[in-house]
This record gives C-alpha cells, sequence and structure tokens, in this order.
C-alpha cells in the first residue's frame, strides 16, 4: 500500500430506540482522541455513519471505500447484530449474511472490528 494513500477506517454505529442506550458517542470520541495523539495519526482517515440500517452499510463501503470497518451497537446471544430500520427500531442481521456482504468487499476491507455484546460468538 502507498505510505502516501491514508488508511481508511468505517465508523458504522447503530443504536436502535427501542434498545438500552449505549454510549456510542463516547466509543467515537476515544477513537478519535487515540488517532490524534497517535505517532503515524497522518497514516489515518475516520469517516463515521451513525443509526445504520442494513441498506447504509454497503453504500458506505462504496462510499468510503474502507480498509477497515468498525461496527459498534447491539448484539444478540445468536451471534446477530442490531441495526436500525426505517423508524429507528431494532432490526437483526445474522451473522452469515454480514459475512457474505463482507465477502463481496474483501479485496478492499483487510480488518472488522465488531464491538457488540456476544461478538466474540
Amino acid at each position: 500500500m502507498n505510505s502516501d494513500i491514508p488508511i481508511k477506517i468505517l465508523f458504522l454505529a447503530a443504536d436502535p430506540s427501542d434498545a438500552s442506550g449505549l454510549c456510542l458517542g463516547q466509543e467515537l470520541r476515544d477513537i478519535k482522541e487515540r488517532l490524534q495523539i497517535a505517532k503515524e495519526r497522518d497514516k489515518y482517515l475516520l469517516e463515521q455513519r451513525e443509526s445504520v440500517r442494513v441498506r447504509d452499510i454497503t453504500q458506505a463501503i462504496f462510499d468510503v471505500k474502507p480498509q477497515i470497518i468498525h461496527f459498534s451497537g447491539h448484539g444478540t446471544s445468536q451471534s446477530e447484530l442490531a441495526f436500525e430500520n426505517e423508524l429507528g427500531n431494532y432490526q437483526l442481521v445474522e451473522p452469515e449474511a454480514l459475512a457474505a456482504m463482507f465477502e463481496l468487499f474483501a479485496d478492499q476491507v483487510k480488518c472488522v472490528v465488531l464491538n457488540a455484546c456476544y461478538s466474540e460468538i
């Protein structure tokens, strides 16, 4: 990778209104602060999308062309992630569906970080 081209990080956040509230703004602020104090901070470019709906994910990837995707939100014990629907409420997505979507961008996306309950599963 050319060292003059920044590594793009796409921060996706979803906190459906019918779920318990998360401190996603604080998490984003912490990430920005850590990037700001990094020795090679100019190598990174952070883009963010909040209140993410399922249909927003692929559009954000096409727009930003990230190498790293960081999702913050809710997860379930069945390994589903909770995005928002048109009304801002829960819309669960199965891990297989997300994996298939990320597979489409495997040449571009090198790392996916999932920060949600049960995301280790």
